[in-house]
């Protein structure tokens, strides 16, 4: 399939609603056990969000998050915090959906996933959900039954463990292109394991001779899984053979089983051959061998990290040694059979607490929901009612607001003229500013060019006389520095209030003398401008930067200049 076409195909196919929606599923879950599939799966990924994006959708969206963690689980991706919050993002689409067939796909999904220790839980919801939909509407239906199977198993609920290993294997004949070989071989082991802990030796058998018709019957493609399965079921077999003291019997079949096991390092197998050979040997009064072969077995069993057989293993060495007289050898046995005994004890006990965590975090994660959903329901009612209640304003609203409108037409035409002529207020004050500072500029300048020229001049000389007067001239009175302050204050606003900021206690002269800096006026210009001295201006800086604590390095036009930016 072409990669354009991959995703539009997977949008199709996961639009559906109705029951058929799980096995169209299905088949585009298929693709990623392709190469294409496989090859394609990250840009599928990027490209199906990329489109939610644009096109969002519950379904959709609930649909995407299965794929990305099925294509994860097919390829042996790890999985990361976000695929437990995108799962759960999942499970409240589902509900809000009201969608049981789609509830069920994602708990078997969560389960598979067993990222909290749920595994048992979500399984087992999967299978009340589905069973509830009909299990033709979906597909590994077995695998569900298996999943459980396996985990009663590990919690030592062996009646239970049969009972939902006999519904999957009830299930053969129906979903015989589903079928994984090995499972239906693994799942025969494991009610047949069941049934041995349980102490039932002809259903142990019939079960374990049940995994041997099979694979002489079809033998598995690989030859080291059809030996060493072989074995398993010899030696289980040899086991109650040897528990009902068949011991010719039961030897030759629990030695294939551990030379099988030794030769695949399945440890655990081996360990348990060794133990009920040990065993044997032990009956026998051989505790030599007997010794040797549990310690055999214990070695096993601790790299295998299965305490059950380390538990059988340090209980039989203890009652050899204590049979040959060596007391601290069973003594030290002894306590190694406590210690695994406990061990054993303690893991199971954390296994139902942890389960009985996972079913209270699972009916807390429900009641939220459901707490949601009803939320969700008032809100839509309350939505509901109160778009009645626009309704009924929107048909008085629309006799006024004609009028309302026109109002807020004036109104806003009113503003718009005020702004208006604030702004030609702003801007003639700032010509009338930049008026002024242009004068004081060509002043200053006619002022250095007549003093340039004095000397030249007769003393009695009618320019002189003006020259001189226009020295003293001084530009900015009282009565002109309120009129410049006006319209200085009309051109640049936010300057003088930020200077007060600055320097709270800021006094007329010191309001002047930071204006015309402002304004970018030199020393000379200001020292005439205020008809003071040149050097008068620089003290007047000085103190001025003092009083505004600047650094000694500082400039005090600079920060004028910087102190707003108008």
């Amino acid at each position: 399939m072409a990669q354009r076409q991959v995703v539009p195909w997977l949008i199709s196919s996961w639009s559906l609603a109705d029951t058929s929606q799980t096995h169209v599923a299905e088949r585009s879950y298929d693709y990623l056990k392709s190469p294409a599939g496989k090859l394609s799966y990250r840009k599928d990924i990027r490209a199906l969000h990329k489109y939610l994006e644009k096109h969002p959708d519950k379904r959709l969206s609930a649909r995407t998050i299965m794929y990305e963690i099925l294509g994860k689980t097919e390829f042996g991706y790890p999985f990361v915090k976000a695929d437990s919050l995108n799962i759960m993002k999942a499970v409240k689409i589902a509900h809000e959906l009201d969608d049981d067939q789609l509830k069920a796909e994602i708990y078997a999904l969560q389960g598979q996933m067993n990222l909290n220790n749920d595994y048992l839980l979500y399984n087992l919801k999967a299978v009340e959900l589905q069973e509830k939909i009909g299990f033709n509407h979906f597909s590994y239906v077995h695998n569900r039954f298996f999943n459980i199977s396996f985990a009663l198993y590990g919690t030592n609920d062996f009646r239970q463990s049969i009972n939902y290993g006999v519904r999957c294997l009830a299930l053969k004949d129906t979903e015989i292109k589903r079928w994984d070989p090995r499972v239906y071989i693994f799942q025969l082991d494991i009610i047949g394991a069941a049934y041995r802990k349980l102490g039932i030796h002809d259903s142990t058998i019939y079960y374990y001779q049940k995994i041997l018709d099979t694979l002489y019957s079809k033998p598995d493609e690989v030859p080291r899984v059809q030996r060493l399965w072989i074995g398993i079921a010899k030696g289980n077999i040899g086991y109650v053979l040897a528990k009902q003291n068949k011991y010719e019997q039961a030897l030759p079949l629990i030695k294939e089983h551990l030379e099988t096991a030794i030769a695949d390092q399945s440890w655990n197998n081996a360990a348990m051959a060794q133990n009920i050979l040990s065993e044997i040997w032990f009956n026998k009064k051989k505790y030599t061998e007997a010794i040797n072969g549990w310690k055999k077995a214990y070695h096993w069993s601790v790299i295998s990290s299965r305490p059950d057989n380390s538990i059988i293993a340090a209980k039989g060495l203890s009652e050899a040694y204590r049979i040959t007289g060596k007391a601290d050898s069973a003594f030290f046995y002894n306590d190694l059979y406590h210690f695994h005994k406990d061990s054993l004890n303690n893991r199971l006990n954390k296994q139902r607490l942890s389960a009985v965590s996972s079913r209270i975090s699972f009916d807390n994660m429900l009641n939220n929901l459901e707490k949601i959903n009803s939320a969700l329901f008032k809100e839509r009612l309350i939505r509901n009612f109160i778009l009645i209640a626009i309704f009924l304003l929107l048909v008085i609203s629309i006799l006024i607001y004609n009028r309302k409108t026109l109002k807020d037409k004036i109104k806003t035409e009113q503003i718009l003229l005020r702004q208006k002529e604030a702004e030609l207020e702003v801007q003639k004050a700032r010509e009338s500013i930049a008026q002024f500072t242009a004068h004081i500029i060509r002043k200053d300048q006619l002022i250095n060019d007549l003093q340039a020229a004095l000397p030249n001049r007769a003393k009695d000389s009618p320019d002189l006389v003006i020259t001189e007067q226009l020295l003293k001239y001084t530009l900015i009175t009282n009565e002109e520095w309120e009129k410049f302050k006006v319209e200085f204050a009309k051109a640049y606003p936010l300057f003088l209030p930020a200077l007060t900021t600055k320097l709270p206690n800021i006094n007329p002269a010191e309001e002047r003398l930071a204006s015309l800096i402002y304004l970018r006026l030199n020393s000379d210009q200001i020292a005439n401008m205020l008809g003071i001295g040149k050097e008068s201006v620089g003290r007047s800086k000085r103190r001025l930067k003092n009083r505004l604590n600047l650094e000694a390095d500082a400039s005090v036009d600079d920060f004028l200049m910087g102190l707003q930016y108008l």
